[in-house]
């Protein structure tokens, strides 16, 4: 497999971040980003979670689910519609 450059993995973040904030207040699927974003879906997964350790997005999955649900995070919500 080839390795992702940082440029163009905080791109990919970007885009992330521009669906979930698109579809707001819905939460994605980690399948559905992938699918959109043309990656694998452990990829995605990878970059979910390094943006939940910064407080960007949040892990809304339900109680015994396999799929995996994200939404940003209020606060990140607010920022991201301020500087649009």
């Amino acid at each position: 497999m080839s390795r992702v450059s940082s440029g163009n993995v905080e791109k990919i973040k970007s885009n992330i971040l521009r669906l979930l904030y698109d579809e707001a207040p819905k939460s994605l699927s980690a399948r559905a980003m992938a699918v959109a974003e043309a990656r694998d879906k452990e990829f995605v997964l990878r970059l979910l979670r390094d943006l939940e350790k910064k407080k960007i997005v949040k892990n809304v999955t339900k109680a015994f689910s396999r799929k995996s649900y994200w939404a940003m995070t209020d606060e990140a919500y607010k920022k991201y519609k301020e500087l649009l």
